[in-house]
């Protein structure tokens, strides 16, 4: 009862402080009262002082066992292992929203401690923002769905994680997608405060930029960790099935991605500022709107919380922001046009725009099928579409941004010519070799024809480019350049996860059957032979396992089964993982006459997916980590501003 009425108290405290701080920021950045600017800037901070003192309460209940709490008692038991009792401070709707603050706060505090450099009345302005937004899901926490709540008489023990949750990657895949989540906000506040600021130079975006990729990282990491998950723990023999809240986390990375290549053309030439504001208010509002989803479940998803108050405060919380930023967008509009002669198509501007015209349409695509079953629904026919769908009208657009990531790194800024076109000579012949081989060897699927040659061209470019910095100096130029080069690295990372995606995706093998102990069966090259099943008790759950003899090991997929949870079961894959494939064993069930059934797939070259999840934030890391760029400061003169919105 102590810890309820600490953890209460705590979030109370901080949304009065936040909306104190939104109050104030907004004000103090209006009329540029300095001392007020500061005041607000710490009520944020305190704010964020307050929440972090909520969430060790509550991970304290947690890891004390205090069934008082109903969070508590609904989302762990004794039995559970005590990472995952500490897990559970993100496993739950309740404490994934404070979570989620948590890193608002947290991150939020970083970014404004650094804003020193863009101006009083921008940094007040992106405290107000954030503020606002803490505010919001403080508000929720207060009064809708606090992790605080008491249950009249205390269990002697809890419900249990979902046995989907009683797994090790409950320890990284959702804090990280949670986190990237909440990271979006931060540029999204920066970018509001610009536009309210009436400052549409660089220098928000050098400091922008930054947390953009944090955001960036982190999603990349949540969406690789959630796809490696799916593919060990569901039981399905894959890792992405275009599940609605799959489609909502890949929108706002898409949307951040087509970003953080158009801000270098405004850092450099000081165009697509439209462009770059539009995208990041594109992708808070994708994570707004998927967050809303999640909690909604409006739309049916395996991944999606139970249906609750939360999902019209979020939905009123989406069209305020759309409102907000529309508002603003329009308000500053004549400002944000690039001001000389359009650039030129073949240059790598051009290609920088064509990209993202293509991450957008692509966006446009995921949202679409995500939202017809919604919208459907409303005409009263549920419409739902399969991966055909994606892989007719969004497969083309990656396909071609996957050609513009092999041309374009290699075009001028300015109108490409005859000598800077030739350097396209070395990712060409790369493509058409691949392609040529890919044919002799039977491939005769035009879209595996396509991407894995223009994958590999997109790998050359970036070879060439780092052969061209060592031909000049050495190491020098990439240590000198290393941003640049360090997203070379985290494109040839990505063209490793598309190799990998494309091959387990075209050249998969599956097989359904049925043996007895000693029968063997053989699929892609590989042979294994059943040996027979026992039945195991664990702690928290019983098994039914399957022995399959590969080569020199033996595979144990099994069925797991919680008693205390109703009897819930669970299927447990096994996997034997190469360089080259997987052999991917699901046990489906045992039957009465003591012979099992399975379904066993091949999958080509999954780990090159996680290998090259690795190298992408690899790349990431080394390009901007210690890399200092100075954000540019304008001289500011008075001016009429429209009051902010």
């Amino acid at each position: 009862m102590i810890l309820a009425y600490l953890g209460s108290g705590a979030l109370l405290a901080a949304l009065i402080m936040a909306g104190f701080a939104a109050l104030l920021s907004f004000w103090a950045g209006w009329v540029e009262n300095l001392v007020m600017i500061q005041v607000g800037r710490r009520a944020f901070y305190a704010a964020a002082a307050l929440v972090v003192c909520a969430s060790v309460v509550l991970e304290a209940g947690l890891l004390t066992h205090d069934f008082s709490l109903a969070y508590v008692a609904n989302h762990t038991d004794l039995a559970t292992p005590m990472p995952l009792v500490a897990a559970a401070f993100y496993g739950g709707q309740e404490g994934s929203l404070l979570y989620w603050t948590l890193v608002l706060g947290l991150l939020g505090s970083a970014s404004l401690v650094a804003s020193a450099s863009l101006g009083p009345r921008l940094a007040a302005y992106a405290a107000a923002v954030l503020a606002s937004i803490a505010t919001f899901f403080l508000v929720v926490l207060v009064l809708v769905a606090s992790p605080f709540d008491l249950l009249f008489v205390t269990p002697p023990d809890g419900l249990g994680l979902n046995p989907v949750l009683r797994d090790g990657g409950m320890l990284i895949h959702p804090p990280v997608v949670l986190a990237g989540f909440a990271s979006f906000a931060i540029p999204f506040s920066f970018a509001a405060a610009a536009l309210l600021a009436n400052r549409a130079d660089a220098g928000w975006i050098a400091h922008t930029r930054r947390y953009a990729l944090v955001a960036w990282s982190l999603q990349s990491a949540g969406l690789l960790l959630g796809m490696w998950w799916a593919y060990h723990v569901l039981g399905w023999g894959g890792y992405w099935g275009w599940d609605p809240v799959e489609n909502v986390a890949l929108m706002p990375w898409l949307a951040t991605t087509a970003y953080l290549h158009s801000s270098q053309v405004q850092e450099r030439r000081g165009r697509l500022r439209a462009w770059n504001f539009g995208l990041v208010i594109l992708a808070f509002l994708l994570v707004v709107f998927g967050t809303f989803i999640v909690r909604s479940g409006v739309v049916p998803s395996v991944h999606t919380f139970a249906i609750s108050a939360i999902g019209p405060w979020f939905f009123a919380f989406l069209g305020m922001c759309l409102v907000f930023a529309l508002v603003l967008l329009g308000l500053r509009a004549g400002g944000l046009k690039s001001a000389g002669r359009p650039a030129a198509a073949v240059s790598r501007e051009g290609a920088f725009v064509l990209q993202n015209m293509l991450l957008i349409g692509a966006v446009a695509v995921v949202l679409w099928g995500t939202v017809l079953p919604l919208v459907s629904g409303l005409f009263g026919q549920e419409r739902v579409v399969g991966e055909s769908y994606y892989d007719r009208a969004a497969g083309p657009l990656f396909v071609l941004i996957l050609g513009l990531m092999a041309a374009g790194p290699l075009l001028p800024w300015r109108r490409a010519g005859r000598t800077s076109l030739r350097a396209l000579r070395w990712p060409l012949v790369a493509a058409a070799v691949m392609a040529a081989f890919m044919m002799v060897a039977g491939v005769r699927s035009l879209p595996a024809l396509l991407a894995i040659p223009l994958a590999l061209a997109a790998a050359v470019t970036c070879v060439v480019e780092f052969g061209r910095a060592i031909a000049k100096g050495r190491l020098a130029p990439i240590i000198s350049r290393r941003r640049r080069y360090g997203a070379y690295l985290a494109h040839i990372g990505l063209v490793v996860v598309v190799v990998g995606v494309a091959a387990s995706h075209f050249w998969q093998q599956e097989k359904d059957v049925t043996l007895t102990p000693g029968q063997q069966v053989s699929i892609g090259g590989y042979q294994l032979t059943y040996a027979g099943m026992e039945q195991r008790q664990l702690a928290d759950h019983s098994e039914l396992v399957a022995a399959m003899r590969f080569g020199d090991r033996t595979l144990e997929p099994a069925r797991a089964t919680y008693a205390g949870l109703g009897g819930q079961s669970l299927t447990h894959v096994a996997i034997s993982t190469t360089a080259t494939a997987d052999v991917y064993v699901i046990f489906a069930g045992a039957n009465s006459d003591g012979s099992a059934s399975f379904r066993i797939l091949v999958n080509p070259m999954v780990s090159w997916i996680w290998a090259g999840g690795i190298v992408i934030i690899l790349g990431v890391v080394l390009g901007n980590v210690g890399q200092r760029r100075a954000a540019p400061v304008p001289v500011l003169t008075p001016a009429p501003l429209a009051a902010p919105s």
